[in-house]
């Protein structure tokens, strides 16, 4: 998957980068959005929590194809408004307007020659360090072992259904996980939240071994937590993956019929028919999941599954027997376009 971003070349990813931000966009704000409207940027800062306007608060205008430094700041009034008066709507590639709120960063994006008549507002929220304003919905882990190499994701489903809406922010850590072993080479972590863009984060080792802390501000809604890491591989190999938070639903995945998974609390899920993965719910003994791995599956290239999950919308389901119709996701296109963004913040 990364190398094939790799392949690329320079100019390239670039111009991939600057299409799924677009992409992005287009999603969140509807096809409209790439209409040229008014020029200036101007808008308001909005508390979320409180419904009240926020005043001087700084916003900085962000131009992605110059990295993540602003170009520009303006601060908001007593009303929450703010305007930009030197700088107009971008022309030519895609911008965010960013603030600073009581420890965490609000980002709204901007499309070329986007700038709304009305004005844009931001939202932003209270924050609040009680952890128990966010709950783990879903935990699905992928195993994918490959000669002496067990490939591991699992993706992290966290709601903060906070009522009034606030955001938990913690510099200790929002999010704490512990992995089955010592990884071969680290552990890689991204956020994605309700705008759909993958954010690298650093993982902050603790003193048990093994284990780390997200610090990232979870806010209201739905934020996924992905990490990546490998392990060496002998099979049959004995998975024993501690939960430092336990999740309401907790699945395994693999790539099929070629890798083989056995454990006392499994229960197979059945294959899903245009990928062929193989799903299983698991109830963790002990805020362990512990389970025996054997097999190989196929080594992972550009030209075999991310094509086949793209030919499929780029999603990979696996159905939930409890309400059928339900899908617990895995999806490898978003794992492409993280391997862009995590070109981006490293440039």
């Amino acid at each position: 998957m990364v190398s094939r971003i790799a392949r690329m070349g320079r100019k390239g990813q670039r111009v991939y980068l600057l299409l799924s931000v677009v992409a992005v966009a287009v999603f969140w704000y509807g096809p409209g959005s790439l209409r040229a409207q008014t020029p200036g940027l101007q808008g308001r800062v909005v508390n979320g929590t409180t419904n009240q306007p926020v005043a001087n608060a700084e916003v900085q205008y962000v131009l992605l194809q110059q990295g993540m430094a602003p170009v520009a700041q303006a601060k908001t009034d007593a009303e929450g408004r703010f305007r930009f008066q030197d700088v107009a709507a971008p022309s030519n590639a895609p911008a965010l307007l960013q603030v600073e709120y009581q420890g965490a960063t609000y980002s709204t994006p901007l499309l070329p020659g986007q700038s709304p008549k009305e004005g844009l507002d931001i939202q932003v929220f209270e924050a609040s360090q009680q952890p128990d304003l966010v709950s783990v919905v879903e935990q699905a882990i992928y195993l994918h072992p490959t000669a002496d190499t067990l490939m591991v994701i699992e993706q992290v489903m966290v709601e903060n259904r906070s009522n009034p809406p606030k955001t938990y922010v913690n510099p200790q850590g929002t999010y704490f996980f512990t992995l089955p072993g010592a990884p071969r080479e680290g552990v890689q972590a991204s956020i994605q939240g309700a705008m759909g863009m993958p954010l690298p984060q650093t993982p902050v080792p603790q003193k048990k071994a093994n284990s780390f802390a997200l610090t990232y501000p979870v806010r209201p809604g739905g934020t996924e937590i992905r990490l990546e890491y490998s392990l060496d591989y002998r099979p049959p190999f004995e998975f024993a993956k501690p939960l430092d938070v336990l999740a309401k639903q907790t699945h395994i995945v693999t790539p099929g019929k070629d890798v083989q998974v056995s454990g006392e609390s499994l229960v197979a899920l059945g294959a899903d028919p245009s990928t062929g993965f193989e799903g299983y719910r698991v109830t963790p003994v002990g805020n362990v999941v512990r389970l025996q791995v054997s097999g190989q599956a196929p080594a992972i290239s550009a030209g075999s599954t991310v094509e086949s999950a793209e030919e499929a919308g780029g999603l990979m389901p696996i159905p939930d027997p409890i309400s059928r119709r339900r899908w617990l996701v895995l999806s490898l296109l978003s794992l492409v376009m993280l391997a862009g963004f995590v070109y981006l913040y490293t440039r």
